[in-house]
Formats: structure tokens, sequence, C-alpha cells
């Protein structure tokens, strides 16, 4: 009778998920690419996908409470609600505008000086990055290099250093790129934009960090689903595909999900298992902590960390005990150590402050997605693209407060970018 009751409520949910995907993409103006759409479509994707795994690729996991669904079915209200509020006080406002304000901003073009200096930036920065990485690798006395590498970096005590600032510099350059040859499509733009990829590809893979993965595939649909006029979801669909096999293939490399040593055949199993549980195994540990000796700790120390150690670091805050980023293992039976984007929240404040950061949340989304429509700029071009990535992988870690100070760092360089292109520009550089 458990089995039945178990597989019904997940039926119902998977139904509400999909309904309000529909509603909001009604709203929405059938814009998939708008953040509560897609907040709604990845939601729905990931209970489905759940429910699909349990009787298939992770036939012994374990089901989710109602409760737990209740609370990722009135998050995705939530995120909707203030996506919705922020979309309609956007067109009140342009209700009360002239003709004169509603016209396009003025695209400002992108320096091909500056554009090879920030890339000439992260080509000699990235043989010191890879040897701080191998000195890290060193001290883990560990034979595989990746498993090694980030051993150590999650669990030990040493630390790339410095460079690895290097990292989110890449990324914003990339993005940089990419905006500018999608305004302007030429033979330097091109050469610019794939010799910015491989580098900040690798940086990625030596920062043995998959969800930097993600991030790459949020800044190329982001700016794609602005700038490319023929953009669609259904005609991107092989970059997905191309990066789940990526996303795979780095895993066996990394020693998750297979092994350099196996077969192909047993490698492809094992890869495709682990992928499964990137994917679904979270939301398992979100209801296992629920359930679990669960109390809320009310000092913020998940979601407001990066505000405590600047406390911490100006006196402010004495013998203050900083939550780690790196989460302990639960078996459900499959172990994880992510619980979702909702653990942190709950764990600081409760449901009520989860569901109402979801909303801020999505107002934000939404207010920065408008913007990047209505100017087209790169600022709130890169800014909306940017912020597909925690959006994206809601479902698997915070990355919105837990990250704050890479987010502070996207804004300093975009922004500083920015300053330095009209520099270069007005000089004709």
């Amino acid at each position: 009778m458990d089995h039945f009751y178990n597989i019904l409520v997940e039926l119902i949910f998977i139904f509400l998920h999909f309904l309000l995907f529909l509603i909001n993409y009604r709203i929405m103006n059938k814009k998939i690419m708008q953040p509560a759409v897609l907040f709604s479509l990845l939601w729905f994707i990931i209970i489905l996908l759940h429910f699909i795994f349990r009787f298939t690729l992770l036939d012994e996991l374990y089901p989710l409470s109602p409760e737990t669904f209740i609370i990722f079915f009135a998050g995705a209200l939530c995120f909707s609600f203030g996506s919705v509020l922020a979309t309609f006080s956007k067109q009140k406002n342009e209700s009360h505008e002239s003709p004169a304000q509603l016209k396009p901003i003025a695209i400002q073009p992108q320096s091909l000086t500056l554009r090879y200096i920030l890339l000439a930036i992260i080509i000699i920065g990235l043989p010191f990055y890879i040897m701080a990485a191998y000195r890290v690798f060193i001290a883990s006395n560990i034979d595989n290099f990746f498993v090694g590498l980030r051993t150590e970096l999650s669990y030990g005590d040493e630390d790339i250093g410095p460079l690895k600032y290097l990292v989110t510099f890449s990324f914003v350059v990339y993005a940089f790129n990419l905006y500018a040859y999608l305004k302007n499509k030429n033979k330097h733009g091109r050469f610019l934009l794939i010799a910015t990829f491989f580098v900040t590809i690798t940086y990625a893979v030596f920062s043995t960090g998959r969800t930097f993965f993600f991030l790459i595939l949020a800044i190329y649909f982001g700016l794609s689903y602005l700038h490319n006029k023929r953009f669609s979801i259904k005609k991107y669909s092989w970059f997905i595909i191309v990066f789940i096999i990526l996303f795979s293939m780095i895993g066996v490399f990394y020693g998750k999900g297979g092994n350099t040593e196996d077969s192909i055949k047993e490698n492809t199993y094992y890869a495709s298992q682990t992928t499964a549980i990137y994917l679904v195994s979270s939301v398992n540990a979100l209801d296992w902590e629920l359930h679990h000796n669960f109390e809320k700790n009310y000092n913020g120390n998940n979601t407001l960390r990066f505000f405590q150690k600047i406390g911490e670091s100006l006196k402010l805050i004495n013998n203050e005990k900083i939550s780690d980023l790196v989460k302990g293992f639960v078996f459900v039976p499959y172990p994880t150590n992510v619980y979702t984007f909702y653990s942190p929240y709950i764990k600081d404040f409760g449901k009520l402050y989860a569901w109402f950061m979801v909303a801020i949340f999505g107002m934000i989304h939404t207010i920065i997605h408008n913007k990047a429509i209505r100017s087209k700029n790169i600022r709130y071009s890169l800014y909306y693209s940017f912020m597909l990535f925690p959006l994206l992988l809601s479902f698997f870690q915070d990355q919105y407060m837990s990250l704050f100070s890479s987010w502070l760092q996207v804004v300093f360089y975009t922004e500083i970018f920015i300053i330095i292109n009209k520099f270069f520009i007005s000089k004709k550089w």
C-alpha cells in the first residue's frame, strides 16, 4: 500500500509542476528562457527524472515524503510570484514612459584590442594556475592527478591561492568575447571566442569543479537567447547532448562515475548512473536531512557566511563557527553531499525564509532579464547569463548566497571591462 501511495503522491506533484510550467509559459508570452518559465520547467524535469530513475538506473533510490514535495512546489510558486510581480511592475512603469524613453539603448561596440589583452592575460596565467594545481596534487599523496587534486581542494588544507581568481576572470572574458561575436560575427571574433573557450575549459578542468561546466552552458545559452535571432531550444539540443557526454567523461577522469582502467562499457554504465545521482540524489538528501534531527540554527551560518567572514576579519565577530561549504555525505542509499538550494536557507531560518529568498531571487532574475531584453547591452546580457547558473543548479545546491564572493567578482570584472572598453573605444584602439 505504501508503495502505491508514494507513486500517487509523486505523480500528483509531477502534474502540479507541469501545470505551473504551462501557466508561466502562457503568462510570460511563451518565452522558454524567461526565469519563471525556466525555473518551473527545471523542477518539473527533476521531479520527473526522480520518478523515472527510481525504476531504472537508481532502483534503490528512496521515495520522497509529501513534506519535501510541498517544499519544492511552494518554492516554485514563490519564484513565479516574484517573477510575475517584477514583470507587471515593469509593464506598469512602461505605460507611464514617453515614446523617447521607450527607444532601445544604443549598443557600444567591444574593443578588439581589449579583447586580445584579456585573452592574453588568461593565457599567460594558465601555466601558473596549472603549476599551483600540481603543487596541491603533490600534497594529496594520491597517485591519480585529478582525484588527488579534487580531494585536496575539497577536504585538504592546500589551496590554489590568489590564482584561483583567474577562474572567474576567465568566465567573464569568455562571456565578453561571446557577446562581442554574437553582435558582430567576423574572423577576429571567431578566433577570440574559440581560443577563450578552450582556455576557460582548461581552467574549469583544473579547478576540478564539474559544476563550472554548467556555468559555461549558462553563459552560452543566455547570450545566444538574447543575441542570436535564430535561437531555439530545439536547435540547441545538440549542445545539451554534447554537454552531458562531456560532463560524464570528466567524471571518469576525476574518479567519479568510472575509472580510466575499466572498459568503455563499464565506464558508460557507471558514468550514466553517476550522472543520474547528480541529477536527483540531492532532493533525497534534503528529504533525509529534514527527517533526521533537523534543527534550525537561527544564526545565518549557511547563507550569510560571506558577511560573517567579513565581520570575523574585521574582528566584529568573535569565536563564530562559520559552516563549511562542503557538506558531509548521506546515503539515500546512494552517497551524496548536496542538498538542493533549499537546505542552507531552511537550516538558517526555516521554510518561510527559504520561500521568501526564492521569491526575491525570482524577482531579481526577472528584473535583469527584462532589462537585458530591452537594452541588449553587455552589462545586463552578462548578468542575465551568469544568473542562469544558480537557477539551473537550484536542484543541486545553493549557488546564490554560498557563492556571494564569486558574484561580486563577476560584477567587478564586468564593470571594469565596460569602463576600460569605453576608454579604448573613445581612443579608437
